[in-house]
């Protein structure tokens, strides 16, 4: 009996993926607890630390900048009613492409929003309408999340170019 257990225990074992990179000061948004959909807030600093968000699913993710996310909200009345009309089948709909994300609309079982990432390759996550409900919803507390992080940075970029500036005006 020991052998078909540690066999089952090694061939579903879930391995969970890693993160591309830590944010700093990261605030994080369940979008769907149920099936592990998350948005986090923070500074990448893998990207000059710039605020991201970035939609996390179990197996991908993606990095979306706070502007694009805007272009998002303008496009959401249009977005949900696509995803919500049952007549179109199989009908691949872009609704915005830039040069490092991608959203079109895809019918797996239900018409869902498709975000992809341009830059890196497989990194795409599939939204449904709850999921774009959520998000709507949260649309008030993200942007304001956003505009505290970039308060944190414009004082601490403050900070640090007075006290450059002390030093160069201090005698020698």
């Amino acid at each position: 009996m020991a052998g078909p257990i540690s066999e089952m225990n090694r061939l579903y074992k879930y391995v969970a993926p890693s993160s591309p990179s830590e944010l700093i000061d990261c605030s994080n948004f369940t979008i769907d607890f149920e099936n592990r959909k998350f948005l986090n807030i923070g500074f990448d600093p893998k990207d000059k630390f710039n605020i991201v968000l970035r939609i996390i699913t179990p197996a991908r993710y993606v990095n979306i900048s706070p502007d694009f996310l805007k272009r998002i909200y303008s496009f959401m009345g249009n977005i949900l009613s696509h995803i919500l009309d049952p007549t179109v089948k199989y009908k691949k709909f872009t609704f915005l492409e830039r040069e490092s994300v991608l959203i079109t609309r895809m019918v797996c079982g239900e018409h869902e929003l498709v975000v992809e990432s341009k830059e890196t390759s497989e990194c795409r996550i599939l939204l449904n309408r709850r999921d774009l409900m959520t998000i709507q919803n949260l649309e008030w507390i993200i942007f304001e999340t956003v505009s505290r992080k970039i308060n944190i940075l414009a004082i601490n970029w403050m900070t640090k170019s007075r006290n450059s500036l002390k030093t160069v005006d201090a005698p020698a």
